[in-house]
Parts: C-alpha cells; structure tokens; sequence
C-alpha cells in the first residue's frame, strides 16, 4: 500500500512473521524506467525480507514489460500488477489502478509482458469490479480473460467494488460492501487458480474464521 509498506514497515513485519509474503509499495512503471539511476531506491530491500512480492502500476504494455526487465535483477519472488488502486491520481489522471478492471484484454496483455520478462510467478491484485461493472459474471469475464492471455495464475481479490469518483481511496477501502461470497464462488468456479481473500480483515481470529462461512 503506497505510503505505508516501505522498507521500513516490511522489517517490522518481518520481525512478527518470518513466514508471511511481504508486498512493496506500488511502485510505478515509469519511475522505474525513466530513473535508472535510482533503482536502489525504489527496489533495493535487505535479504531477510523475502518472500517478498513487488508491486508494479502502470498502463502502457512497453514500460511495463521495460521495468519488470530492470527489477527482475534485485531477485523478488512475485511481481504483482496493481489493478486495485481507486484513487483519482492513479485510476483517474494514470488511468491505470482499479480503472485496468475495465479492460480485461490490456491486463492480459499487460500480465504476459510482465511475465516474459521475469523469472518468478505473476500475479494481479483487483477489486471484485468497478463502478456498476460490479456482477459476478463481469468478475469471471475479467478472470478468464486473463488466464486465457497470460501465465497469470495468482490473483488477489479485495473483496469490494471500487468507486472511480465520489470516495476518498480511504472510503473506498470502507464505503462499498464487502462481497466475501464472491471469493468464495471464484474458488469454487476457478479451482485450478489460486485466489488470496483480501479487504475487511483486521485481525487474526477473522482468518481463522471466514473459510467456516464458506457456503
């Protein structure tokens, strides 16, 4: 999450979980590409923070595959595709984030690039839809086209639609309602993917819980 999972916050984490998969901040495709100078800043992280999974925005296909090439060589674990993010900076003036959600056959594209120019698994991070592209069947049209154009196989899904206007990011991250039977039906339509349940979960006991309310 921008502005929070820095180096800083990922050594803390580290130092509760040894085990847990950390993620970066979303780091956008141009910044890596257009400060080759700087890459230390932007992707360098000590050893003892692996695993660890860099997140990368951005809507053209050609920086995006360039940055994926120049971080592939700092050894992360996973390179996500962040087609979550609602705020207007990045879904509205960037036209990439959750506004990606919109157009399936980009991500596809999008992820196969990613993935022809790093040697570990891709995966995307979404929302469960955009605006009133919010049904369950639009979700696996957006699925499926993906899998069907990219070695994509991972997908982790905050469990609320994002609102492109109207909600702060932090709205956004509360105001929609949480759609957990969406998961849940994605597992069962998709069993040969793997889907990581994201959003509303503040504590360990809810991990504990929410597979038990499976229908």
């Amino acid at each position: 999450m921008m502005d929070w999972t820095d180096n800083h916050y990922r050594t803390l984490a580290r130092l509760i979980s040894m085990h847990t998969w950390l993620y970066t901040e979303m780091v956008v495709a141009e910044t890596i590409v257009h400060q080759k100078d700087k890459l230390d800043r932007f992707l360098a992280f000590p050893e003892e923070q692996h695993p660890i999974v860099l997140q990368i925005g951005g809507s053209n296909l050609e920086n995006l595959a360039k940055a994926t090439e120049l971080a592939n060589a700092y050894s992360y674990d996973e390179i996500n595709l962040n087609c979550g993010c609602p705020s207007s900076k990045v879904a509205g003036h960037g036209c990439f984030g959750a506004r990606l959600m919109l157009d399936p056959e980009f991500v596809g594209d999008a992820m196969s690039a990613i993935a022809a120019n790093c040697d570990v698994p891709v995966s995307v991070k979404c929302r469960i839809g955009v605006d009133d592209r919010d049904s369950y069947e639009e979700l696996c049209e957006f699925v499926d086209k993906v899998v069907s154009k990219s070695p994509a196989r991972h997908f982790i899904i905050h469990a609320r639609k994002a609102l492109l206007s109207g909600l702060s990011p932090a709205e956004n991250r509360k105001v929609p309602p949480l759609k957990y039977e969406y998961y849940f039906a994605l597992l069962r339509d998709f069993p040969e993917i793997k889907f990581t349940l994201n959003g509303g979960i503040t504590n360990i006991g809810q991990v504990s819980v929410l597979p038990s309310n499976a229908p």
